[in-house]
């Protein structure tokens, strides 16, 4: 007897039909979400308004200071959203073609181009 199993991924928002599950950290816990490509990218717009003004922390959790505060700002807004995508594709790696670009994703085209 042959038996197919489908596993379909519903947005733990709206209940719609979710695009990708995205695993979020706070406060040293984690936890998982499954969305659809609207909510991960409503996600991702309010995330990235509080990411773009936080300090780097090491892996030790200490945070890092800045020297030069206006430096750091520059080098981080010179991320190439489009370059990751470009890169991703290239290499053979799922990388959604509009919203927020996986965390794991971005780790990868950094260490492979040199980046921190």
């Amino acid at each position: 007897m042959a038996k197919e199993v489908i596993e379909t991924l519903v947005d733990d928002l709206d209940g719609s039909p979710a695009v990708e599950t995205i695993q979020l950290g706070w406060n040293g816990e984690w936890r998982e979400i499954d969305l659809s490509k609207r909510n991960a990218a409503m996600l991702s717009r309010t995330l990235d308004h509080y990411w773009e003004v936080g300090r780097p922390v090491s892996a030790d959790g200490q945070a890092r200071r800045r020297r030069n505060p206006a430096t750091s700002r520059s080098k981080k807004s010179s991320r190439d959203p489009k370059a990751i995508r470009a890169w991703a594709v290239a290499n053979g790696i799922e990388v959604p073609t509009r919203g927020r670009i996986p965390g794991e994703v971005e780790r990868r085209y950094n260490e492979a181009n040199g980046a921190s």
